[in-house]
């Protein structure tokens, strides 16, 4: 599953697209921060229209196993990027998507939300995402170390007119003081294997795995010093037979599941790094052409210096 990239000529832009996905990654596992789009992505993808009201939704939507509604408080976001953005009436009520977030919270992470507050942002389609979305962030509360680490908030990306995840993840505080920094003698075997088995588990690309490569490696920073200790993980980017692609991020320190971009939203991000590879190429070409006509001037200046002066 594994692919060679050692060719030299494609290795500035791999790291590019690599550095991407990883920031990707570490905005949805660490708090929501809306990523700058490209213009394109209207023209290049055909967007489902089908709509489904909030009631549809809920009464439709299977309950996880042992879940029990707990008694949460469902807020409004403080971050200045969804003021004066009001939903649809296509769209999911917040409570609504509360609910729905409230649910994969205790499905993925088995976590707990009672007494807890889910700050809810709505945010119109853009050209990064072409559909509207509920972003909900959980900062948890009183929270206690297990496990070797303590939960310190969760974020989540539904559609808000389906209601379809497009994005979980999970911050956290390790009890024991982890680098961050890579690893260059790590196995990629071992994580991909329990990667694999966590893209089953969760069923990310709705559908059989057809193949999977790893993306690089990072890390997310609570109360640790950045850029020094914090929880490092691994990402891989998961490829269905049925054409959809996914990323999903593991701890390299436990193993445990991190985060999930689902296709909903990653097809657009990995757009978004084609665009960045093309348009590299064409400032590379063209810093390529500057450098040889300023040349080719310098030659032309060099060789009218020397006429001059053997008539001299």
């Amino acid at each position: 599953m594994k692919e060679n990239r050692s060719e030299g000529k494609h290795f500035k832009k791999t790291i590019i697209a690599a550095a991407m996905i990883i920031g990707a990654s570490t905005m949805i596992f660490q708090g929501f921060t809306q990523v700058v789009a490209a213009a394109e992505y209207n023209k290049m993808n055909t967007i489902p229209t089908s709509y489904a009201n909030s009631a549809d939704v809920s009464s439709k939507t299977a309950l996880p196993e042992g879940y029990k509604k707990a008694n949460y408080t469902v807020g409004d976001s403080d971050l200045p990027y969804y003021e004066n953005k009001t939903p649809s009436e296509k769209d999911l009520t917040k409570e609504a998507a509360a609910e729905l977030v409230a649910q994969h919270l205790w499905q993925v992470y088995g976590a707990d939300l009672e007494g807890q507050t889910i700050k809810m942002g709505y945010d119109t389609a853009t050209d990064n995402t072409p559909r509207p979305m509920w972003i909900a962030d959980v900062e948890m509360k009183n929270q206690d170390y297990h496990d070797g680490y303590r939960a310190e908030g969760y974020s989540v990306w539904l559609d808000s007119v389906t209601g379809d995840l497009l994005s979980i993840g999970m911050n956290r505080t390790l009890k024991e003081k982890v680098k961050a920094g890579p690893d260059a003698s790590l196995d990629e075997s071992k994580y991909e294997a329990v990667a694999k088995k966590l893209a089953e588990k969760y069923n990310i690309v709705h559908g059989d795995i057809e193949s999977m490569n790893c993306t690089g490696q990072g890390a997310s920073f609570s109360t640790n010093v950045i850029g020094t200790y914090g929880d490092p993980d691994i990402s891989f980017e998961i490829h269905g037979k049925n054409g959809e692609v996914a990323l999903l991020s593991i701890s390299r320190y436990d193993e445990v599941l991190k985060g999930i971009m689902y296709n909903g939203q990653y097809k657009y991000d990995l757009l978004r790094i084609k665009k960045l590879e093309e348009e590299m190429e064409k400032e590379t070409q063209a810093k390529a052409k500057a450098d040889q006509k300023a040349a080719t001037a310098n030659s032309g200046a060099q060789d009218s210096f020397l006429v001059v002066t053997e008539e001299n």
